[in-house]
């Protein structure tokens, strides 16, 4: 089901940028018409040559803008669910992690454990008991924390 949302975001984000330079270019041909019609001449070449830079960047903010747009809500849309496995002497959590390995980082603050990935991702999970130390392994984008009690 991730996939197929993945591959959906993906066509939705060719299609604006499809859309986005079409448009620009159709804006572009509009305003060298104009200036060519009513500005002949050096003035006019410097005319259009500044608004056709003026659309191409707009064009590159508009496309900026947009993939950010979807980023941001990628990264808010994804839930975290480790699976917490609790026996009498370690606490297991494993769970799927963004990133590559240097950007993972896993702190623990009294009963919480807190997890960093990459692309923006931040978690706190509540511990059951007190920690005394922990272990992590990290294969596969998959996180695993060993907490001894």
């Amino acid at each position: 089901m991730s996939l197929y949302k993945k591959r959906r975001g993906r066509e939705i984000g060719d299609a604006i940028n499809i859309i986005t330079i079409f448009i620009g270019v159709i804006v572009v041909g509009v305003i060298l018409t104009l200036l060519v019609r009513f500005q002949r001449g050096l003035l006019g070449i410097v005319l259009g040559g500044l608004a056709v830079a003026l659309v191409i960047y707009w064009i590159l903010e508009i496309r900026k803008t947009m993939k950010t747009e979807f980023k941001v809500r990628e990264i808010e849309a994804r839930e975290w669910s480790p699976d917490i496995i609790e026996n009498k002497d370690e606490i297991v959590v494993v769970g799927k992690v963004p990133g590559p390995r240097d950007k993972i980082k896993v702190l623990l603050e009294e009963n919480f454990l807190e997890v960093k990935g990459g692309l923006g991702f931040r978690k706190v999970v509540k511990l059951p008991s007190k920690i005394v130390s922990f272990n992590t392994s990290y294969n596969n984008g998959v996180l695993e924390v060993r907490l001894k009690k």
